[in-house]
């Protein structure tokens, strides 16, 4: 995401492309303790508020066993730390926890980046439980990459 948001979030085309990204992701995956169900109301109003319609939310994927939503798990709750800095930006921009950035204010506070630590270290996988860990993580990383180049896609062609 780094390298296809290198200024983070200063201008509001890259805000939109970041919003639209992440309510495709949160839409589509199966996210731990009802993820799904608390951010992608916030992604809608804070769309809403940029002026974007949001799109209808499909019906989340399944990811497996524990180690397969664990990695899935590990690369969303681990963005909580990226959304701190995300969420400095979007105010910058003038947005904030009541219009705007509902999402990144709620995700920059999350616990579960903590939880998901713990689960790691608890966790005794064997060799298969860990490649499968592994590669849904990088499932999970190429599905917000491909979710954020579509929407800054859309977005260069809106302006």
């Amino acid at each position: 995401m780094d390298a296809l948001l290198p200024h983070g979030i200063s201008r509001h085309r890259d805000y939109a492309a970041y919003l639209r990204a992440m309510h495709r992701f949160v839409a589509s995956s199966a996210l731990p303790d009802g993820a799904r169900e608390r951010y992608l109301p916030l992604l809608f109003d804070d769309l809403r508020t940029l002026g974007i319609a949001g799109e209808a939310a499909p019906a989340a994927a399944t990811h497996g066993d524990l180690y397969e939503r664990l990695g899935w798990a590990y690369v969303f709750e681990g963005s909580s730390l990226g959304a701190r800095m995300l969420l400095k930006q979007a105010r910058t921009l003038g947005y904030d926890d009541r219009a705007g950035a509902r999402y990144l204010n709620e995700h920059a506070t999350s616990t579960g980046w903590p939880d998901v630590l713990a689960q790691l270290e608890d966790s005794t996988p064997d060799a298969g439980e860990l490649d499968r860990l592994v590669a849904a993580s990088h499932r999970a990383f190429a599905a917000v990459e491909t979710a954020l180049r579509d929407a800054l896609h859309i977005e260069k062609e809106l302006s």
